[in-house]
């Protein structure tokens, strides 16, 4: 047998050395003594039961450095009413996850690839969800290269400094929570300075969230005011230039504290910018593209524990960087976002959270006097209201969830009910809905009525 790590190599030769001990005071011959036969007798048991460990002791190979393990999963979603997309389902598909880690004493390496037949799109669709590299090369570092997911801040399915990519066609069409949050090709630094950890995330090409675009489902057009689902993905001007993200977080006492940083670009096309062509050396615009503006932003975060549950404030300052008069419609303004929230357990497997958050949108004034279309444009103040119930019941087997949202300001809102039943080990069943609702077609949520959706789920896991 040979042992590569030097602790393992240790603690053979201890136990080695043990044994040899024991067993060489176990065959000693009994010395003669005035005792009486019973203690003869247990004599006899504790050597037979020394000689009998002895013999079951066997050196458990060592654990393999590689790690299998993945799942395959039925997925369907059907609209629950009448829409402009091509197929009345919103989930349709066979989808299969190999998930493979190899750990070594210098690195671990890790890949997930997803691979899946989308009947909605009528394609079959190869993913590589991660394959990365993370190692720890001094004590105060920590670093991970390669294709990973990201995430940080306090918000539940909000998020306010945390600009990293999402699956918003994912979350609204009924798959697994974790398809929210979408992968990037990143280089992410952990640095550890006593009660101090800075985190620093270089993703070298931007890497945009994965938005509505009329394939899946349909959404409301500013240009054309009314709601469109394009069967061609509406032409949208993509960069190829690097974000920056950073964080700093820290304790004082029982609270968690952290200071963020970004600079790179909106993570959906929040700007449109005029297209134009030359004839007869005369300029003629012709049409507006959509791209990904500017975007600069810091904030903070603060998590306590407050009267037996936990609470959460967050702010975010986005600052519009190519927009300096503020008069260019365009271009998404700049804006504060502030969140707060409390979630605890009310009783036994049941917890409740609740948020306020808040989007107030910097020089709105100036945003609706250069506006050509004010009535569809986002309110000054946007507020929004979440509640999430959840309930645990057959020995945490199975799991009731409602998640809802609703905008006073904006009067629409979202729900998402969900059903969750790990069956064993291996099979895991759920089943769910997205509930759109709201007064105007232009709204955040109200723009999505016709994409509400139930769904349904079957996952076998290895």
């Amino acid at each position: 047998m040979t042992i590569n790590n030097p602790s393992l190599s240790k603690t053979f030769l201890f136990n080695t050395l043990l044994l040899s001990i024991l067993l060489l005071l176990a065959s000693l011959p009994a010395i003669a003594n005035n005792e009486d036969i019973t203690n003869a007798q247990q004599t006899d048991v504790n050597d037979k039961s020394l000689n009998d460990w002895a013999d079951a002791w066997v050196e458990a190979p060592p654990a393999s450095p590689w790690q299998l393990t993945g799942f395959v999963e039925a997925g369907y979603g059907q609209f629950l009413q009448t829409n402009l997309v091509k197929n009345s389902a919103a989930l349709n598909e066979l989808s299969a996850r190999v998930n493979l880690d190899y750990s070594h004493e210098l690195f671990n390496a890790s890949g997930k690839l997803d691979s899946y037949y989308d009947a909605v799109l009528g394609k079959t669709i190869f993913h590589t969800r991660e394959l990365s590299i993370s190692a720890s090369p001094f004590s105060f570092v920590d670093i991970k290269a390669g294709r990973q997911v990201l995430t940080w801040g306090t918000g539940d399915y909000l998020f306010l400094n945390d600009l990293f990519a999402k699956d918003w066609q994912s979350f609204f069409s009924g798959r697994a929570d974790e398809y929210l949050k979408a992968p990037s090709n990143s280089i992410r630094s952990n640095w550890f300075f006593n009660e101090v950890n800075f985190t620093l995330v270089w993703t070298p090409e931007f890497t945009p969230d994965n938005y509505i675009t009329g394939e899946r489902f349909s959404f409301y057009s500013p240009q054309a005011q009314q709601i469109v689902a394009p069967k061609q993905a509406f032409s949208v001007d993509k960069t190829n230039k690097a974000q920056w993200s950073a964080r700093l977080k820290t304790r004082v006492k029982s609270v968690e504290l952290s200071l963020y940083g970004y600079q790179g670009f909106w993570p959906t096309p929040m700007g449109n910018k005029t297209l134009g062509e030359t004839l007869a050396g005369h300029n003629l615009a012709t049409q507006n593209q959509a791209y990904f503006p500017k975007l600069n932003s810091w904030g903070i975060s603060a998590l306590a524990p407050f009267k037996g549950g936990i609470v959460k404030f967050e702010y975010a300052a986005y600052n519009n960087v190519e927009d300096s008069h503020k008069n260019n419609d365009l271009i998404a303004n700049g804006q504060h976002r502030l969140l707060i929230g409390y979630e605890r357990e009310l009783a036994k497997n049941f917890t409740a959270g609740l948020q306020y958050y808040l989007e107030r949108t910097k020089h709105y004034q100036a945003l609706v006097e250069h506006s050509a279309t004010p009535e569809p444009l986002v309110a000054e103040n946007r507020h929004l209201l979440t509640l999430r119930l959840s309930y645990r019941a057959q020995r945490q087997t199975l799991l009731y969830s409602l998640f809802t949202f609703y905008s006073p300001s904006d009067k629409d809102g979202y729900a998402k009910p969900s059903v969750n039943y790990q069956y064993n080990d291996q099979w895991l069943l759920s089943a769910g809905a997205n509930v759109f609702f709201g007064q105007h077609k232009y709204s955040f949520f109200g723009q999505h009525r016709d994409n509400s959706n139930a769904w349904l789920r079957v996952r076998y896991q290895y």
